[in-house]
């Protein structure tokens, strides 16, 4: 006798919880009242809250990661280049709702609730790792760079990303628009 409801079943209403209620709210009683099921059936895949947001946050970004991953390609390209790829596909009304949860968990990470800044380091270290081998650090596009100029490349990209997506949740996309333009993004 198969169960009612997978993993996957229960990861993707705990994403639902989590966009619709907040990244703080998402609780085994949640996503099991979200499904119909019992809690227990939450706690048999995912076995403490850690987990389980752990696992929403990862999902999100793996999904952001395909979508990023078409609009980059396979080559490296300098940072300007990906800023401008990314850009349109980050200000979008799909991408508003990762970025939601994103910033939410940035938020409890920064003050210092658990499981909050590990996950955020995890995330961001892994976001780097992801980044860096799209990147040119020097704009030249498929140039073998050292390690450290690679890295220092794809943090400036995240860092311009993400106060740009800062700009577009607090003061709206027509204000983070203007300084895409400004920048030469847009």
């Amino acid at each position: 006798m198969g169960y009612r409801h997978s993993e996957a079943d229960i990861l993707a209403a705990a994403v639902t919880v989590a966009g619709r209620d907040g990244l703080a709210a998402l609780s085994f009683g949640r996503v099991a009242k979200e499904l119909g099921i019992s809690d227990r059936m939450v706690v048999y895949y995912f076995p403490s809250k850690s987990d389980l947001i752990m696992a929403v946050v990862a999902d999100l970004g793996a999904q952001l990661q395909g979508v990023l991953a078409e609009a980059f390609g396979d080559t490296p390209r300098g940072p300007d280049w990906l800023l401008r790829r990314s850009w349109p596909v980050l200000a979008s009304p799909a991408a508003d709702e990762i970025f939601d949860i994103f910033f939410q968990a940035v938020g409890l990470a920064t003050a210092g609730v658990d499981p909050y800044p590990d996950l955020v380091n995890q995330l961001l270290a892994g976001w780097v790792a992801w980044l860096e081998p799209r990147v040119a650090p020097d704009g030249e596009v498929g140039q073998d760079q050292p390690h450290s100029s690679s890295q220092s490349a794809a943090l400036a990209v995240m860092a311009t990303l993400d106060g740009l997506l800062l700009i577009r949740r607090t003061l709206g996309a027509r204000a983070a628009e203007d300084a895409a333009h400004q920048l030469g993004i847009r």
